[in-house]
């Protein structure tokens, strides 16, 4: 009886031992069959492809050539850099080309006839003051430069003429002589703006003349050298309002006496522009 027992307890241990390397071996294949039956490609994912676990890899172009649009190395349309310099460069001429004509003309000059009739006042180193009128016709070559012909009418001022007569004890015929000029001129204007006059707007221009002249009076006749400056006002496209002041060199003989003289005026005018627009 204690022998059959004894039978029993070893092959109850010999097989409780036995089963357990099966179960570990089951578990091993189990596992390894797991891992064969996981899908090619599936790991550690690199750089290229948004992970962080392998070196970087070059990207290779699909198979016919074309390009995903979301693909980071998606290369460039050709040309397209040189395209977009040179639009720069264009944009770049157009805004300096903007710059040198800066300023739309309201007013334009160039190719058109100015027709001026003016008045003011005449200051002479020997005489008194008095008035001066005349007129000027001008042509525009172009908005900063014209030529003018122009003439003025004055006279001697009998005050002083008077004077003269009682010191000296001679007695000038004329006291009332007149004086002509006759004259030839360079207008350049170099200043074009605006300016607020009340409550609107006046384009205006600022000019500088110098030219020669001819002065006949009963005490000069010659030539005169001619220097001034002026403004004009422009209202429209045809009408501007002008002021001019002018100095005149010329020799001049009085009471047999004879002197270089630089007379001075100052006039303003109304000048109209043909044709009548821009």
């Amino acid at each position: 009886m204690r022998a059959r027992v004894a039978l029993i307890v070893i092959t109850v241990a010999a097989i409780a031992l036995g089963a357990t390397p099966v179960r570990a071996d089951e578990d091993t294949n189990n596992d390894d069959g797991q891992a064969r039956a996981k899908p090619a490609g599936v790991g550690p994912r690199d750089a290229t492809r948004g992970g962080v676990n392998g070196p970087a890899l070059p990207v290779q172009s699909p198979v016919g050539g074309k390009t995903s649009p979301l693909s980071i190395d998606a290369e460039a349309a050709p040309g397209s850099t040189a395209m977009c310099i040179d639009q720069e460069i264009a944009d770049r001429l157009a805004i300096k080309r903007k710059r040198r004509g800066a300023v739309d003309r309201l007013f334009v000059k160039q190719g058109r006839h100015e027709i001026t009739i003016a008045g003011g006042y005449y200051a002479s180193d020997l005489l008194s003051g008095t008035y001066i009128v005349g007129g000027s016709y001008a042509y525009h070559m172009t908005d900063e430069t014209s030529v003018e012909f122009a003439g003025w009418w004055t006279h001697a001022n009998a005050d002083i003429i008077r004077a003269l007569e009682d010191k000296r004890g001679t007695v000038v015929g004329d006291t009332y002589a007149r004086e002509i000029f006759a004259e030839s001129l360079l207008v350049w204007s170099p200043v074009y703006g605006k300016l607020r006059l009340g409550g609107s707007i006046v384009h205006f221009d600022l000019h500088a003349d110098v030219g020669v002249g001819v002065v006949d009076s009963e005490t000069s006749r010659g030539a005169a050298g001619v220097l001034g400056f002026g403004m004009k006002l422009f209202w429209g496209q045809a009408v501007a309002f002008r002021i001019d002041a002018r100095n005149r060199t010329f020799r001049q003989e009085l009471l047999d006496e004879r002197f270089l003289v630089n007379d001075s005026a100052v006039t303003m005018g109304l000048s109209v522009f043909l044709p009548l627009h821009n």
